[in-house]
């Protein structure tokens, strides 16, 4: 199955994400910072069906359109046969934008994951999951973000075999990405020093690799490439095949 994930900035980059997912035709999409309102959108227009459950609210100064809408994490495929999320970090998520507006902090320290068991032509069965880290400042290590890698490492202890997406916003070659890559396979080249487009990111120069695709020993991830000019992080793209039934 073909799999693209990619962090699409909110409402920012629409006009590159979707011609970008309709030229390349993949099997499985993970989107991370998807807006709620956006969900049918990208269903209807890719033809395709999904899952999507919120991180928390959005809150980008130059972004006044989003409206304090719900951004989250989406799994998009032809042929979902079940789906579910785990909360795994933070005080839960915030149920209206007033309780944002109360405790701001709070945004960064809200985390889910969502799955989806997705059925291949062949009638396999692949497990996809994506989740989205929180920020810190120039991805420097902080208690919280290791308290939610944490998190996420429990979680994923109830998923046997299964391929993970996301945004960790945690480096590679940094304490919280080498915690998970400890755990599971990390697919992205060595070649790739950062995930964050050059051109597209309104912050420049970050050599971050922050994108993940990690993989348990049922699945062999092939010909994974980064693709610029989408959004303000890079696509990832991979060929994911199921070696084992576990």
């Amino acid at each position: 199955m073909k799999l693209i994930s990619v962090n699409i900035e909110v409402n920012r980059h629409h006009d590159t994400v979707l011609p970008f997912l309709k030229k390349e035709k993949p099997d499985v999409i993970c989107i991370q910072e998807l807006l709620e309102d956006d969900f049918n959108r990208y269903k209807k227009e890719l033809n395709i069906y999904g899952v999507w459950k919120p991180v928390n609210y959005v809150h980008y100064p130059l972004l006044d359109s989003a409206n304090g809408q719900r951004h989250g994490v989406a799994i998009f495929a032809k042929n979902i046969i079940d789906s579910g999320e785990v909360h795994y970090y933070g005080k839960g998520i915030l149920e209206s934008y007033g309780d944002y507006l109360a405790d701001p902090e709070s945004k960064r320290k809200n985390t889910c994951l969502i799955w989806a068991d997705v059925k291949n032509g062949d009638g396999k069965i692949f497990k996809f999951i994506n989740t989205h880290l929180p920020v810190t400042p120039q991805g420097e290590v902080t208690p919280y973000q290791v308290e939610a890698v944490d998190g996420l490492l429990k979680a994923l202890k109830s998923f046997p075999e299964f391929v993970l997406c996301g945004d960790t916003n945690a480096p590679r070659g940094r304490v919280s990405f080498d915690r998970i890559a400890k755990e599971y396979k990390d697919n992205i080249p060595l070649e790739y020093k950062t995930s964050i487009d050059q051109k597209l990111h309104r912050a420049k120069g970050l050599m971050y690799m922050v994108d993940a695709l990690f993989s348990t020993p049922s699945y062999k991830v092939s010909k994974v490439k980064l693709s610029d000019g989408v959004s303000d992080h890079m696509a990832v793209v991979a060929d994911i095949e199921k070696i084992s039934p576990s």
